[in-house]
């Protein structure tokens, strides 16, 4: 028990870390709604600052603290003031790429204006300690935890009794309305983030004896600090305090209990993935913004005669360059496999994954034991390819339910996990000695790269080539779309009938795979790894690095992927320019300069200046070279000719069995928030064919219907039926396969596809093997029939080659019925699929739904607060106040019942009925 105690006080000075950081990160993001990654950077720069004017300029100790406060103070405002302004509004993603290139951007000014050597700090505020329950404390925990409980009590007050406070909350809560009544968010956002630079600074500061002086030195704090504001909810000033002590403590306990040193190190780590996982859901609610689209992406398409002058250039590039680019140009293709992976999580699905090096880093050391045991050299590829995939597999199994962020921060803590337990680990690294590569011949030619240079640089290209083209494959194949479909609105794909989370787990696999991939490429390029110093390179920091190269390059583009490979350090860009040790200091402030500036105004990166240049080039030429760069050669404005389509093709496949099945019962139907009831007791039968509207007030509880409906809300009570079946236990997408589908009133359409490519994600079979098949080219897209049907009947047959961000308001709401017509539903539920029209899109919209209905046996469910519509559209019609059916029948009689105008109106009218309906429509 004494021995508890002992390490329990020692851990104190951990967990007094990690809680001022994760007051930090709370007090700025109350303050501006920014989750700000960079909160160790600005410490480490100021502390930098303090020490270096103390000890090196001669200034004071107490005057040289100030200026190091002040330092973090001027960071975090310059910061906001160039910046973090242009952040409000943007979406989570932005904001989480422009912090970590603020963090990357500080690394590298520290490192060159003084040094990346580690400076040991003698205690130079309280040395010395004390007994305490017969534990010898230092004084210099005592006092981390005396700051950080006094910080804590000053937050609480200032954010929750002040007006400062006030303001922030309400700048958070609700923008629109706070600015309405004369509050800028621009000076309170510059107030919290000096805040929280002040914070920063005075946490560095005070953790130098015990974190020393170095770039990084503060960067393990980050992570158990956002586990800590995680659970606080980022908000719960006391509990990011309590949480950020228990997690130092518990770190300090299990290494003075004998548990693995790194996996003891790691613990913190492993309390914010749990801390993640907990507070994850699976499908972000009604109301939530999206994330807007971030990255631009390419059309997968390639151009035979782009690969051949690509294969061309490198095979000569490798053998007439001399020897020693050999191994420039082989880590070249390396990372451009790297970049890659990048492109799969970040371009392709919008997550911001910290793992391919961290992945490589594992994968390097298990194609080496591999080799060390055996294996071939196409094994030991193989191999590392299909383990790193199924860790992928595992990981995304975890983070599936999570979203934007918090992917983000779990594979952020996963990659220092890998980084402090696996790469020290005596059982992974195989002690001083390593692992040595035992084969390197296919067919009896060997790939040596100690021999032979130019044959690995040769085969190195060879697997970035085909990791090229599978990623391009999966981009053209359905499992390509329903990723991006995923990225660009997850409520939509599960509305197609897309698996969100299957989307998800499927992109993290295919990524990790390609850095698996990477990683058996550099073991074999090294000959032997592991050993003591093993790790160097694979740190997540590095893995930051990578990705704001990917972003440099195009995160969205392929060919993004393999200037990411010509960016990296020791690449071939590095080489060509042959500046001192200092030059990747001096890159990595360029790119964390790309990702803080540019990201904002143009997050496309080199491929879209490539792209823009292109446009000064004549027509044939730039035909040849988008599609060479990925890059759709189409004009999005051009149409196809019209192709008459198959009514049929769209009707729901039904068997004898259910044809004389209600499409639709709905029973004693209750949904409640908390404890308010928005649905109560509601219960209706829908027949085939026949069109129900559903009318009410704002707030009535129609939307909440429908969500409960289709599986996008838990009921508390009630069942829902389809054709005789019972999904109300079934989740959106799986609703979608028996015939339940449904439109939501901002049409939310996956922007980044054409208007076929819309089509196709609700049209096309959600078979697991596309993914595994796609990046082999064997989940083509096959024609759907359903697909010409229903663009030839929402009218949108000349569009479907037209990208859908290029399309206005009334199109997007015919892509939007087409699209839920293409998925062949008995059951279409349509959310105000009027809304905002002009006076002839809305006839095309009732054209549209009674056609379907009359012609197609479907079965609508009409929200609309547009009488003509529901008048010319409806055969019945529910009225809804406050969550009860109050009146049900004929359109035309339900709105002149008397507790139907009550309820639109406050109070019945002495007037005739049609001027009631004048007044209802208005």
């Amino acid at each position: 028990m004494q021995q508890v105690l002992e390490y329990t006080l020692l851990g104190l000075s951990s967990g007094g870390a990690y809680a001022l950081v994760a007051l930090g990160l709370v007090a700025v993001y109350r303050g501006t709604g920014v989750v700000n990654f960079a909160q160790a950077a600005i410490g480490m720069a100021s502390t930098y600052a303090f020490w270096k004017l103390h000890d090196h300029a001669g200034v004071g100790l107490w005057p040289a603290i100030a200026l190091g406060l002040v330092t973090g103070l001027a960071l975090s405002i310059a910061f906001y003031a160039f910046v973090g302004r242009r952040l409000v509004g943007a979406s989570v993603t932005t904001k989480t790429l422009v912090t970590l290139g603020f963090l990357l951007m500080l690394q590298a000014i520290v490192r060159i204006i003084w040094t990346n050597q580690q400076e040991f700090v003698p205690s130079f505020l309280v040395p010395g300690g004390t007994v305490l329950f017969g534990t010898h404390v230092q004084y210099l925990s005592l006092l981390l935890v005396a700051v950080a409980t006094i910080l804590t009590a000053a937050l609480t007050f200032l954010f929750e009794r002040t007006k400062f406070g006030h303001v922030t909350t309400a700048l958070q809560d609700s923008p629109m309305g706070a600015q309405a009544l004369g509050f800028s968010p621009h000076p309170w956002g510059a107030a919290a983030w000096g805040i929280s630079g002040v914070l920063a600074a005075l946490a560095g500061i005070l953790l130098l004896p015990i974190t020393a002086l170095s770039p990084g030195g503060l960067d393990s704090l980050v992570i158990p600090a956002l586990g800590a504001a995680l659970i606080a909810g980022f908000r719960r000033f006391w509990v990011a305090l309590l949480i950020g002590l228990a997690a130092g403590i518990a770190q300090s306990v299990g290494i003075g209990l004998s548990v693995e040193s790194g996996l003891a190190k790691s613990i913190p780590f492993i309390v914010t993935i749990l801390a993640l996982i907990l507070s994850g859901r699976n499908l972000p609610g009604r109301g939530t913004i999206d994330a807007p689209r971030l990255f631009r992406v390419g059309s997968g398409r390639v151009s035979l005669a782009g690969l051949v002058l690509g294969v061309a250039l490198v095979a000569i590039a490798i053998y007439s360059l001399p020897d020693f680019w050999s191994d420039t140009l082989a880590l070249t293709a390396i990372f451009a496999v790297v970049g890659l992976s990048v492109v799969v999580t970040a371009g392709y699905a919008g997550q911001v994954s910290l793992l391919p090096l961290g992945l490589a880093g594992a994968s390097v050391l298990f194609a080496a034991w591999l080799s060390q045991h055996g294996a071939s050299l196409l094994l030991t590829l193989l191999g590392s390819m299909v383990l790193a995939g199924a860790a992928g597999l595992a990981i995304g199994h975890g983070a599936a339910r999570l979203r934007g962020l918090g992917v983000t921060i779990a594979t952020l803590a996963l990659a220092a996990i890998i980084e402090t337990w696996v790469f020290t680990s005596d059982f992974f690294i195989n002690g001083v000695q390593g692992w040595t590569i035992s084969s390197m011949t296919v067919v009896g030619v060997s790939f040596d790269n100690a021999l032979y240079p130019r044959r690995f640089a040769l085969l190195t290209w060879i697997v970035a080539i085909a990791a090229a083209l599978a990623v391009a494959a999966l981009r053209r194949s359905r499992a390509g779309r329903r990723i991006l479909a995923t990225r660009s609105n997850e409520r939509a794909a599960a509305a197609s009938g897309i698996s969100v989370r299957q989307a998800k787990i499927a992109a993290l696999a295919i990524s990790a795979a390609l850095a698996g991939l990477a990683g058996a490429l550099l073991a074999l390029q090294s000959g032997t790894v592991g050993g003591q110093r093993f790790g160097e390179g694979f740190a997540y920091s590095d893995s930051l690095a990578i990705l704001s190269m990917t972003v440099l390059s195009g995160a969205g583009f392929i060919f993004g992927g393999i200037l990411t490979g010509i960016f990296a350090p020791g690449g071939a860009l590095a080489q060509l320019l042959s500046f001192g040790g200092t030059f990747n200091d001096w890159l990595a402030l360029v790119l964390s300069l790309n990702m803080v500036f540019v990201l904002i105004s143009e997050p496309d990166g080199v491929v879209a200046q490539i792209l823009r240049v292109a446009n000064l080039i004549p027509a044939r030429v730039l035909a040849s070279a988008a599609a060479i760069l990925h890059w759709p050669s189409v004009d999005p404005c051009a149409v196809i000719p019209r192709q008459s389509g198959d009514l049929q093709a769209i009707a729901h496949g039904n068997g004898d069995s259910d044809a004389d099945l209600a499409a639709l019962v709905v029973s004693n139907l209750r949904v409640q928030y908390g404890d308010t009831t928005v649905v109560d007791d509601v219960s209706f039968t829908l027949e085939p064919g026949m069109v129900l509207g559903i009318l009410g007030a704002n707030g009535a509880g129609k939307s909440s219907l429908v969500d409960a409906i289709t599986g996008f809300i838990p009921v508390r009570q009630g069942e829902v039926r389809v054709r005789g079946q019972n999904v109300t236990a079934l989740p959106p997408h799986e609703r979608v396969a028996r015939g339940l589908t449904r439109t939501f009133q901002d049409h939310l359409l996956f922007e980044d596809l054409t208007v076929r490519e819309n089509l196709e994600t609700a049209a096309e079979p959600k078979d697991l093997k596309a993914y595994l098949l796609a990046p082999f080219g064997f989940a083509r897209r096959r024609r759907q029939p359903s697909v010409l049907a229903a663009a030839e009947v929402a009218g949108v047959a000349d569009l479907l080659e037209t990208t859908v961000e290029t399309l206005s308001l009334g199109w997007h709401a015919r892509v939007t019925l087409a699209r839920a017509l293409a998925a062949k539903p008995a059951v279409l539920c349509l959310d105000e699929p009027a809304a905002a029209l002009s006076p002839e899109a809305r006839r095309h919209a009732i054209a549209v739904i009674r056609r379907a209905a009359c012609e197609l046996g479907i079965a609508v469910l009409l929200i609309e607060h547009n009488i003509d519509v529901i008048l010319e559209t409806c055969d019945a019609a529910i009225v809804m106040d406050a969550g009860r059916i109050i009146a049900r029948g004929r359109p035309a009689d339900v709105l002149r019942n008397p507790d139907v105008l009550r309820a639109y109106l406050g109070e019945p009218l002495e007037s005739e009925p049609g001027d009631a309906l004048e007044e209802i429509d208005a």
